[in-house]
């Protein structure tokens, strides 16, 4: 213990880097207590953490935060600068290649799982999951809340009520989603390792990009957007080793491009623009159907399948389908339409805010 106390004693003193990473974690921790940053920070980080939720900054902030205190305090540890004095020059990088696979087999790891959850119901692989729990909780191949939905389980206990923790789709999806518990700890430790023994710069970039990468594989998987930037810049991170020039973007460009592909090939062939087809089950009670223009139904053992024509972006016709459905089944699975995307409601709503009509 006193070693310890030692450690942070010299961080404090030879590093600057620690009062940046506890300034963070009390950002968080304003951010989760009040309200007044909310709005400013969700709009701030949208295009990188791709979404409006609070608790997506905060997690953000606590990780960074985290990073900056541990790599300070490590940096000033006799005993860990001796064990890995090896990590000089390229060799400080090492670990970063072997953080970055383990993360994308973990996003893999995450397809497989929505695959086998939907063949063991019986329905198409392209379609969205609705858990039918007191605050709506969805899933897809494209944006996945699988190991959201372990870190959110934790979380309910301590987070605002209005933070949607994804927990309802827990169920669904055990045990084999908590893979991401030993994944982000392995991953984690060999960060840590590494970054550590980086020069300032590349250990900035790298504690951001890890940040991101994890926030990523939590909320909304292999195909999500800080996900994907957080890999690329460990990437470039790797490949680069702390040098500069556009030869250094090859590889990275190369690799998060198949990613790409291969969701913009998932997305596209698995949209269906004609009409949307929603799968009930364990339908309860009988729900009033009229505002779906619906054109088919077909009941199919314990699952009640219905053909809707519906021209309302998905994100809309999710939330009405969970208000219809809520308590009168177990779990509903609705195909998408990637075109309806583009007319985002949330989007929309706050364009209406801002010039008090609709644009």
């Amino acid at each position: 213990m006193i070693y310890i106390i030692s450690c942070i004693k010299k961080a404090f003193l030879n590093s600057k880097s620690i009062y940046l990473g506890i300034f963070l974690i009390l950002l968080a921790a304003f951010i989760l207590a009040t309200d007044c940053l909310d709005s400013f920070l969700t709009t701030l980080l949208w295009p990188l953490l791709e979404g409006s939720s609070e608790g997506k900054c905060v997690l953000f902030f606590v990780l960074m935060g985290s990073m900056f205190i541990i790599t300070a305090i490590l940096r000033n540890n006799t005993y860990f600068n001796n064990r890995f004095d090896y990590l000089t020059g390229d060799a400080r990088f090492k670990y970063i290649i072997w953080l970055v696979a383990i993360m994308i087999a973990c996003g893999l790891f995450g397809l497989i799982i929505e695959f086998y959850i939907r063949s063991s119901y019986g329905v198409s692989y392209f379609t969205i999951l609705t858990s039918m729990d007191n605050v709506t909780s969805t899933t897809s191949p494209m944006h996945s809340h699988l190991y959201k939905s372990v870190l959110g389980y934790v979380a309910n206990t301590f987070v605002p009520s209005h933070i949607n923790t994804a927990s309802s789709i827990l169920k669904f999806s055990l045990p084999y989603n908590l893979v991401v518990i030993p994944v982000v700890i392995i991953s984690f430790i060999l960060g840590m390792i590494s970054i550590t023994r980086m020069g300032s710069l590349s250990r900035f970039i790298s504690i951001f990009a890890f940040s991101m990468a994890i926030i990523g594989i939590f909320d909304g998987g292999m195909f999500s957007q800080p996900f994907l930037i957080g890999i690329f810049l460990l990437l470039i991170i790797w490949n680069a080793k702390g040098h500069y020039g556009i030869k250094y973007l090859i590889n990275p460009v190369v690799i998060i491009g198949l990613i790409l592909i291969l969701g913009f090939f998932m997305e596209i062939g698995g949209s269906n623009s004609a009409y949307h087809t929603l799968t009930v089950v364990n339908q309860s009670e009988p729900v009033d159907m009229s505002n779906y223009n619906v054109t088919h139904v077909e009941i199919v053992g314990d699952k009640t399948i219905y053909t809707i024509n519906s021209t309302a972006p998905d994100k809309e016709l999710i939330q009405e389908v969970f208000e219809s459905f809520d308590h009168k089944c177990d779990v509903t699975f609705m195909t998408w339409d990637f075109y309806s995307y583009f007319e985002n409601p949330t989007m929309k709503l706050r364009q209406e805010e801002k010039y008090g009509y609709p644009v």
